[in-house]
C-alpha cells in the first residue's frame, strides 16, 4: 500500500483519540476502590497500548518532517506495525475486562 500524506494525517489522529481513551480507561480502572488481579492487567494492558499509540503519534510526525526522504517509508512502516499491535493490545484488554464482571 502506498503511504500518502492523508493516510500519515489519519494515523497520527486516530492513534491520538486512543491513546486518550486508553489512559482514560487505566484512570478509571485505578478510580475503583477494589481492583481484582484480571483489571490489574487490564490496566497494565490499556497503559502499554496507550504507549504505541503514542510512538505512532510521535513517527507520524517525523514521517512527515522527512516526507521526501527514504527515511518516511520506514518511519511510516514502523508507525503502521506499532498501531496494529496497539491496537490489538487494546481489544485483548477490552476482552479482560469484559470477562471479568462475568
Amino acid at each position: 500500500m502506498a503511504h500518502t500524506d492523508q493516510s500519515i494525517d489519519t494515523l497520527v489522529s486516530v492513534s491520538g483519540t486512543l491513546a486518550s481513551i486508553g489512559l482514560a480507561l487505566v484512570a478509571i480502572l485505578v478510580s475503583k476502590t477494589s481492583i481484582d488481579h484480571i483489571e490489574v492487567i487490564a490496566d497494565d494492558i490499556f497503559l502499554f497500548s496507550s504507549l504505541g499509540f503514542l510512538f505512532v503519534v510521535v513517527l507520524g510526525y517525523l514521517a512527515q518532517k522527512r516526507a521526501s526522504t527514504t527515511q518516511a517509508t520506514k518511519l511510516v512502516t514502523a508507525a503502521e506495525w506499532i498501531f496494529s499491535a496497539s491496537l490489538a493490545t487494546i481489544v485483548i484488554g477490552a476482552v479482560l475486562m469484559v470477562y471479568s464482571e462475568l
